[in-house]
């Protein structure tokens, strides 16, 4: 079998399917794609809101209710508490299969009478303004966080605790501020892509820090400031002219740290004891294709946020599971399972479903839990079930339905409320062109109170009045995030900044979220070539400490990076890097 190449019927690029594909295709008994990679990835993430929560009411008890669904959502929504309790039960929305009716239309039409979950937060604690939660206990405004505790505006914080503001903060991490992709860090501030840091602040790509300052690429070193050693009374001195409980002061440090990590070569791709893996951002992973922020995979292809994989294809979020096929949030032990969303809890042998719970044999279903031979959550024996199937199968494979994602149409969500939108952004006259929704951002009935240009620069001057006061952020709207204006600080966060002497933020959650989220590379690979120069300057900045194996000319070896060429950031192959950190 040879690559075949295909065009995609969405964007009408050329695409490539490889023999390990049609392999694994054969292997699950699934037609090959009509849709490339890149598109059917935007299929799946449409299906998914992970931060942007609404007002609304619960469509079941008339309850006023946070939710993922906007007020116009066409699907029928209820309270979490009511979703997630004895009361609900969803196989009284359960209806005949039609046999003249094409099965994507009868799903819609099906599902959108099925209550869907207003939130997805379970067994947890004073948590009610958080989204895809389970575990946690005091957060607020965190997403894709669990087992941990005392959180806030964090997304993918998990088994940590006491971190504010904060992107993908895990497995032990603590007391930690403005920090991206950290792994066991604690009492820090401004940390990217660090583990096993403490007592620390703006730091890049360190592990095993304690006590410094304004550093990349550093380990296991104590009291450093600019990859250099001071004794701990200089260390001290320095930090102290900073004035880092100062907004200013923080601000001065911020931009100057940005500006010296850019002097230093970036690893074309961050790949760690991995093997046969094309894609950035893994882990422990080994024989798989375009993946991304990924953990712990074998044998898988276009994956993104995911861990604990093997034998997967066309997966967004997702973790201990195998033989799954365009598919979201399918987790804990689920197996072979195909076109869901959020079907978890060991899960088997499901196709085209929602929020599936230890089920299996099931097809067309919606929020069900421990069932198995169900079709449109109307229960069937064995034969039944399984002569049913081969009826839809048969008829989808006529309508050239089976083997494709839900359609973009039965998304509950507008494009720009979606992860979608973060991975790959449109305006919104393309996406309106591309057949996506979208929606407004409802204007607040609020009015602000203070101008960020007037909270108090130090800490220390800020006075518990502050909670009673509407702030106004910074960018006033004029952003392209869905900035909120305005927002307050609330208790526990107050409680934070204090005991960590942090100024308060001047912008809105959101963009302050974004602001986190511009750190990260684009899920696409490009071609470029390492420019580690030698003897010479690399782009002008960099000076070589080691002797590399190129010798003292220019490496000129080819590679690729997810490091966007516009950055202006200097981009060394893996064996250059290494010369220049270990």
């Amino acid at each position: 079998m040879e690559n075949e190449i295909r065009q995609c019927k969405n964007c009408k690029k050329d695409f490539s399917i490889e023999p390990g594909d049609f392999s694994f295709y054969k292997k699950i008994k699934v037609p090959a794609p009509t849709w490339c990679p890149e598109c059917r990835g935007v299929r799946r993430m449409v299906h998914r809101n992970e931060r942007n929560l609404h007002k609304r009411t619960c469509d079941i008890t008339g309850k006023n209710i946070i939710s993922i669904y906007r007020p116009d959502c066409p699907y029928t929504i209820c309270d979490k508490d009511y979703y997630f309790s004895d009361y609900f039960d969803p196989l009284k929305y359960g209806r005949k299969y039609n046999n003249e009716q094409k099965f994507f239309e009868q799903f819609y039409e099906f599902a959108k009478t099925v209550p869907l979950a207003s939130l997805f937060v379970r067994n947890s604690v004073n948590c009610e303004y958080n989204q895809d939660m389970g575990g946690a206990s005091n957060c607020y405004l965190c997403f894709r966080t669990h087992d941990s505790q005392n959180m806030l505006y964090t997304y993918r914080g998990n088994h940590s605790s006491y971190c504010t503001d904060c992107f993908q903060a895990v497995i032990a991490s603590s007391f930690l501020y403005e920090c991206v992709n950290v792994i066991t860090c604690s009492n820090s501030k401004f940390l990217h892509n660090c583990e096993k840091c403490s007592d620390s602040a703006f730091l890049y790509n360190c592990v095993g820090c304690v006590d410094c300052f304004m550093c990349t690429d550093i380990r296991n070193k104590q009291c450093c400031y600019k990859n250099e050693q001071y004794s701990r009374e200089d260390y001290k001195k320095i930090i102290d002219s900073y004035k880092l409980s100062m907004y200013e002061g923080q601000q001065k440090a911020l931009i100057e740290f940005e500006d010296y990590i850019k002097k230093f070569p970036r690893r074309n791709l961050t790949i760690v004891r991995s093997k046969n893996v094309i894609g950035d951002n893994i882990f422990d992973s080994k024989d798989s294709k375009s993946v991304w922020n990924v953990r712990d995979l074998e044998n898988c292809s276009y994956i993104w946020d995911s861990f604990n994989f093997k034998d997967c294809m066309d997966t967004y979020s997702g973790a201990k599971a195998e033989l799954i096929y365009e598919a979201t949030a399918t987790t804990k032990g689920s197996n072979n399972c195909h076109f869901c969303i959020r079907v978890h809890s060991g899960s088997r042998d499901c196709e085209y479903s929602w929020f599936l719970q230890n089920c299996s044999n099931c097809f067309g279903c919606v929020s069900l839990k421990d069932r198995e031979y169900c079709i449109f959550n109307v229960q069937y024996n064995k034969e039944e079930y399984n002569e049913l199937l081969s009826q839809i199968k048969a008829q989808m494979i006529k309508d050239k339905e089976y083997g494709e994602f839900f359609p973009l149409y039965t998304s509950p969500f507008p494009y720009n409320d979606t992860v979608a939108q973060e991975f790959f952004p449109f305006q919104e006259k393309e996406a309106l062109e591309k057949g996506m929704k979208w929606g407004s951002f409802e204007e607040k009935n609020y009015k602000a109170t203070m101008s960020p240009l007037n909270l108090p620069d130090d800490i220390k001057d800020v006075s518990d009045s502050i909670l009673n006061e509407v702030i106004s952020c910074e960018h006033n709207g004029e952003c392209l995030h869905g900035c909120t204006k305005a927002f307050r600080v609330v208790a526990d966060e107050l409680s934070f900044y204090r005991r960590r002497n942090l100024p308060l933020p001047r912008g809105c959650p959101n963009c302050r979220y974004y602001r986190r989220l511009a750190y990260r590379s684009p899920t696409k690979l490009r071609e470029t070539v390492c420019m580690c120069m030698g003897d010479n300057l690399s782009n002008d900045i960099f000076q070589n400490t080691a002797l590399h194996q190129h010798g003292t000319l220019p490496c000129g070896k080819n590679i690729t990076t997810t490091i966007e060429e516009k950055l202006g950031l200097i981009v060394y192959c893996e064996e250059c890097y290494k010369k220049e950190v270990f």
